[in-house]
């Protein structure tokens, strides 16, 4: 960060990301994820931990050697590849809240005009009343 400018800290934009980045975000299914609080990572997470145990176990129990293994792999996979796209986007909202350009612009010229123009007109109807 050192001899950055304030012209350097823009927007993340999901185009300008590397290739690898994008593919993360194109998995499917974390639109739930995404906005899961702390009863999902708390409660929900440890016991889906817990059953995936408990379903190696049968995995390994129940299927022969190259079958389960590849079963077995599959779950810590898929679990992972959600989590890295959460904790992405993520990330790319923190940045964009902190750093990127604000939607709109304050002028306040233009602010005080119509609060001004307003209160004329709350006067002008207090006096005809």
């Amino acid at each position: 960060m050192i001899g950055m400018n304030e012209d350097d800290l823009k927007k993340i934009e999901e185009k300008d990301l590397p290739l690898r980045y994008r593919l993360i975000l194109k998995v499917p299914g974390t639109d739930f994820l995404e906005n899961a609080g702390g009863i999902f990572w708390g409660i929900i997470i440890p016991v889906f931990l817990i059953m995936e145990i408990f379903l190696t176990l049968y995995f390994l129990a129940a299927f022969n050697f190259p079958v389960n293994v590849i079963l077995i792999i599959s779950i810590p996979v898929v679990t992972l590849m959600l989590f890295i796209k959460i904790s992405i986007k993520r990330a790319i909202n923190w940045w964009n809240a902190n750093f990127g350009s604000p939607g709109f612009e304050w002028n306040i010229e233009k602010t005080l005009e119509e609060y001004a123009k307003m209160l004329r007109n709350v006067k002008k109807e207090t006096e005809n009343n």
